[in-house]
């Protein structure tokens, strides 16, 4: 025979079961906002264009090749004591024909190349330029090579540059004191030439 306690009562009974059936729906929907909150910030970081990860992870091509292009004309300068970079008309020439070939080559064709210029069918052989007006001892903040349209050679200065290869959010440009920079479109104009 059950006992009933003094402070159940049929209706009591009745409401404990459908007040844990509530704590319970309610804690799974707080934590389905949960993931899917988490999902959501997870889907920002990667597939929205504006959003740092999206950038170190989908724009990181030029970086890397700018980075070997400024070691091989590091080297020229080492090895050319006295001339400073590679005449502008033929950079592209004078780093191949010195540092592109040998046992380990320094530079290869590939490290001329933004796969984000050629995804957007821009098919040239080189995607960056070499400003002319940087020398070696020129102030570190210097342009000293950024992304252009596709060429062979090429030099001059923000009349060339592209920003079409990113979705004209900005580009990739290499200073004098050898850092690698993606700077955004707003910020193009402060650059020193």
């Amino acid at each position: 025979m059950k006992i009933d306690s003094p402070n159940e009562s049929a209706g009591e009974t009745e409401n404990k079961p459908k007040g844990r059936k509530y704590r319970a729906c309610l804690l799974g929907i707080f934590k389905s906002l949960g993931v899917g909150l988490i999902g959501a910030v997870v889907v920002y970081l990667i597939v929205f264009p504006g959003s740092p990860l999206h950038r170190k992870l989908f724009q990181r091509g030029c970086a890397p090749n700018l980075k070997a292009l400024q070691k091989a004309l590091q080297v020229y300068t080492y090895d050319f004591v006295g001339v400073g970079y590679p005449t502008p008309g033929k950079w592209c020439d004078l780093l191949m024909e010195n540092y592109g070939s040998g046992k380990e080559p320094l530079v290869d064709e590939k490290l001329f190349v933004c796969k984000h210029a050629l995804a957007k069918g821009n098919k040239g052989r080189c995607h960056y330029a070499i400003n002319p007006n940087c020398k070696p001892n020129s102030p570190g903040g210097t342009v000293l090579l950024f992304e252009t349209k596709g060429g062979w050679n090429q030099y001059g200065g923000p009349e060339i540059m592209a920003l079409e290869n990113h979705k004209k959010r900005g580009c990739y440009i290499l200073f004098n004191d050898g850092h690698v920079e993606f700077v955004e479109a707003e910020g193009i104009g402060e650059l020193k030439w």
